[in-house]
């Protein structure tokens, strides 16, 4: 029987409604992304006619590219989430995308073990986390670092996708590791909550390059993994 159309009327009412709501969320949420997408372009405008009025161009363009980086970072991101994407190309896009935005500070590699696909809803999921350890990895791991090096590793064994992001900087202290939930603010409890809506695990080790954050979770069919 198909709820929405042979159900009780009360229930095909709340479905309708919910529909609508989804609709209009859907709509409020593309008219923001296409507001934040204007926004960057005067911003980029803005800085190229400043940099034909100041004495140090190269800051402008400097301000230039990481407002292009900053906007292929929101492109990257927003994507259609019933769509099926390979998550090896994904993650990588992301990783040379945030390498662009933070100015080539830290060296950046990117090992993807295998091509395989998934749905564009959990690829965003794991970009974020991608995005989370990357941005704290430069925010306390790699501060003092002539030359910090961040590795993004992604793999896919027997229905298991790994996602590995480690780097060269101080390690993550052991008592801290015991309870990373509540010691380095939303960012890792985002990363907590992602893996959780995933139905997998996040873990951060010491490692012999530094610090490791890994994600795990399981994929099923029709994601070819």
């Amino acid at each position: 029987m198909n709820v929405a159309s042979d159900g009780p009327p009360e229930l095909r009412r709340e479905i309708a409604s919910l529909r609508a709501q989804l609709a209009a969320s859907q709509q409020r949420y593309e008219e923001i992304c296409h507001r934040i997408r204007n926004e960057l372009q005067v911003l980029s405008a803005l800085f190229a006619a400043q940099r034909r009025q100041c004495g140090h161009p190269v800051q402008c363009d400097i301000c230039v590219s990481r407002i292009c980086a900053t906007a292929a970072l929101h492109g990257a991101l927003d994507t259609n989430e019933h769509e099926i994407c390979s998550l090896g190309s994904f993650v990588k896009l992301l990783a040379e995308t945030l390498h662009s935005a933070f100015d080539s500070r830290y060296e950046s590699i990117v090992t993807i073990d295998g091509d395989f696909e998934i749905d564009c809803a959990r690829a965003k999921s794991v970009g974020l986390v991608v995005v989370e350890a990357t941005v704290n990895a430069l925010k306390y791991a790699l501060v003092g670092l002539e030359k910090g090096r961040i590795e993004t590793r992604v793999r896919c064994f027997r229905g298991e996708v790994e996602l590995v992001v480690e780097n060269n900087g101080a390690p993550f202290p052991l008592k801290a590791l015991s309870q990373s939930t509540e010691i380095s603010g939303k960012g890792l409890t985002l990363m907590h909550d992602i893996a959780a809506h995933l139905d997998g695990a996040l873990e951060i080790t010491p490692s012999p390059m530094g610090t490791a954050l890994r994600l795990t979770f399981r994929v099923t069919l029709p994601q070819r993994c």
